[in-house]
């Protein structure tokens, strides 16, 4: 398919109408194929079955009388009649063979390959030969009585013929094809001037030489996109002006959304606050309560069962909270506001490698880094983010995190050995609406930093943040 899309539009309609011949030569010839086949097939069989009736009706005397010199004759003189003929066998009622049209020994097994089956009626088989297919015929003589003819027409001759009739097929489609690929080459060249004339005033439009316009020859498709063209062009000569306008009103646009974005994190960060203290004390506390119940209901219980059951119970229950206190941790760390970036990372990377096993090498300043709240939520988020990404989208099984101080910028790296990231994952991330990256690099940027993602040549991906330590507007 990357193939096709280099191609101009004369080659995509000369190929594909060259492929439909072919397509349809394959398929006439199939059947053509198929029909002589089976017409052969049928006309072997009618004419052995007349051979094999023929000495069977003229054999039976002969057969009677011992007669085997006449018998002979007989065969002799059907096989000369018909070049299709590869052997005839005529047997007495003891299905002995009492002559044949071989000149030396009869093949290994011919005489068993096909017996008469009862019915004293015609039987065809096909049989198959190291000379292609045979068409085997079983004629009784005297509805059996006296014995019976076996006659073997070969398919050699007349698959031969149809090989031939095919080639003649074959020969005169390809002229056909030809003379036809010729007049669609010519047709196609005529369709397509018009269309490669447009993109070339396309291509110098969009250079800058705004003066260029396309020759409207025809009042078909083409020429009313021609039309179309020169309108849309002459449209674009006087919105200049206009254009900037836009330009400068999306500029403040932009001012506002990054404005609208800042405020969005943070009413997040503070609604992630509030769910987190929330499932701490009030829906912890519940579920703390109700596991205190359950154990003396337990020990209160008046039969094993009911003491399985609710012991049980509190084991779930016990998950339960265990799980929502995780949740309550990951949504805001209260380790994060009390004890500040260092120790809220050094809590999330021991959680996460007793989690997913995966080992991860840490390096942080030995004093925590003075900055304020709202740049220590944006790292703490993007090292969370990265972390979960490496599990989800690759197999790395080391993670490497630096976090430094130089040059009143704060930087962050995280780094794995897995199979790296490519232009195409962006976009699918974009089509699958997953906007973790696009997140990770809005926090950095609204913050005056930096985001970079890229795949390293040892192998694997690495993020990196940079954030100045302190705001450039105050004068700290």
């Amino acid at each position: 398919m990357a193939g096709m899309s280099r191609l101009n539009i004369n080659k995509k309609i000369f190929g594909a109408v060259l492929v439909a011949l072919l397509f349809l030569a394959l398929v006439l010839g199939f059947i053509i194929w198929d029909s002589l086949t089976k017409m052969t097939e049928e006309e072997l069989k009618k004419r052995g079955l007349s051979i094999a009736n023929h000495i069977a009706t003229s054999s039976s005397d002969y057969i009677l009388t011992d007669d085997y010199y006449a018998t002979y004759i007989l065969i002799e003189q059907a096989q000369q009649v018909n070049e299709d003929i590869r052997y005839i066998l005529v047997f007495n009622s003891n299905q002995t063979l009492v002559g044949h049209s071989f000149s030396g020994d009869l093949p290994s097994g011919i005489i068993n390959t096909h017996l008469p089956n009862g019915t004293n009626k015609d039987q065809v088989a096909a049989l198959t030969s190291n000379e292609g297919n045979i068409q085997d015929i079983l004629s009784p003589i005297e509805d059996g009585d006296v014995g019976y003819v076996r006659v073997g027409m070969a398919e050699s001759r007349a698959q031969a013929m149809i090989l031939g009739e095919i080639g003649e097929l074959i020969i005169a489609t390809i002229l056909v094809c030809i003379a036809a690929a010729g007049i669609v080459y010519y047709v196609t060249r005529l369709i397509t001037r018009s269309i490669n004339n447009l993109v070339k005033v396309a291509t110098g439009i969009s250079e800058g030489n705004l003066s260029l316009r396309v020759n409207e020859t025809s009042n078909d498709e083409v020429g009313k996109l021609a039309r179309a063209f020169n309108e849309m062009t002459d449209s674009l000569i006087s919105s200049n002006t206009e254009v900037e306008k836009l330009l400068n009103e999306l500029q403040e646009k932009d001012g506002i959304r990054d404005m609208l974005i800042s405020k969005l994190l943070s009413a997040q960060e503070d609604e992630r606050r509030r769910i987190s203290r929330e499932l701490h004390d009030e829906t912890s506390q519940a579920l703390t309560s109700l596991m205190v119940t359950m154990r003396v209901m337990a020990n209160e219980a008046k039969d094993d069962e009911q003491h399985t059951l609710l012991t049980s119970c509190r084991e779930v229950t016990a998950s339960i909270l265990r799980e929502i206190r995780d949740l309550a941790v990951e949504l805001r760390p209260p380790i994060l506001d009390d004890m500040g970036l260092i120790p809220a990372i050094r809590k999330y990377v021991y959680n996460f490698e007793d989690k997913y096993g995966l080992e991860v090498v840490l390096t942080l300043p030995s004093n925590e880094c003075t900055m304020d709240s709202h740049k220590a939520v944006a790292l703490y988020r993007i090292v969370q983010e990265s972390m979960t990404n490496v599990v989800k989208h690759t197999s790395a099984s080391k993670i490497q995190i630096t976090l430094t101080l130089q040059n009143q910028h704060i930087q962050l790296m995280v780094r794995d050995n897995g199979h790296g990231i490519q232009l195409q994952d962006f976009e699918k991330a974009r089509q699958q609406d997953r906007i973790g990256i696009y997140g990770m690099r809005e926090r950095a940027v609204l913050l005056g930093g930096s985001f970079h993602l890229e795949s390293i040549s040892e192998g694997g991906t690495e993020l990196s943040v940079s954030l100045p330590q302190y705001d450039p507007a105050s004068n700290r």
